[in-house]
């Protein structure tokens, strides 16, 4: 800056603390691209070759989520693994949309059993994104043994800017599981079907 724009060294000096801070901004910029080419490279390139295991991962267990906030709603849910009156609670209002999909997803005859995932909580499902990780709302073991993996995406929400990245992870780890694993965007109404009829789509 005092060379080519010929700033005096004294005018710099009574801006150091927002040339820091803009100096700052752009290195993180510089860095989060350089993720993002990582990311995309080393999963969505031709030559990428994912691969994932069910052998260390997630998995259901009695005290996974004990000690989170939990739903206090009156329905009474028969699938939810660690029991009706231990899910964790719903984004949004008591009887939300989030709230429903839950119902939907309970009401499958296709479903053994289903959690209700905990954002950043050590023993939750998580997907990989550039910037961190994505955690989906639901997770459910089928009668056949296959994973569901849900996201409920409110009318609002999906044109928001992440959910295309997690769409894409979603359908990627779906694609490498070797028909182990299914993944589901479910919205309110997609081609004339509603979330319980996109769930069945998605499972038969």
């Amino acid at each position: 800056l005092t060379g080519p724009r010929n700033i005096p060294l004294s005018a710099l000096m009574q801006c150091k603390y927002p040339l820091a801070r803009k100096v700052k901004e752009r290195i993180a910029d510089i860095r989060a691209k350089e993720r993002e080419g990582v990311y995309q490279r080393s999963l969505f390139a031709p030559e990428a070759k994912p691969e994932i295991s069910f052998d260390n991962g997630f998995v259901f267990a009695d005290d996974m989520f004990v000690g989170v906030r939990t739903y206090r709603g009156s329905y009474r849910f028969s699938k939810h693994f660690t029991g009706w009156d231990q899910i964790p609670a719903f984004d949004g209002a008591d009887d939300g949309e989030e709230l429903n999909c839950a119902k939907m997803l309970d009401s499958l005859p296709e479903v053994k059993h289903w959690i209700r995932n905990v954002p950043r909580h050590p023993s939750a499902f998580w997907l990989p994104t550039a910037s961190g990780k994505f955690y989906p709302d639901f997770v459910a073991e089928l009668t056949d043994g296959r994973i569901l993996v849900v996201e409920y995406k409110g009318a609002h929400l999906t044109d928001a800017a992440d959910t295309d990245e997690k769409r894409a992870i979603g359908a990627l780890w779906e694609k490498a599981s070797g028909s182990k694993g299914l993944f589901l965007m479910a919205e309110k109404q997609v081609d004339g079907k509603d979330v319980r009829g996109q769930m069945l789509a998605k499972v038969r």
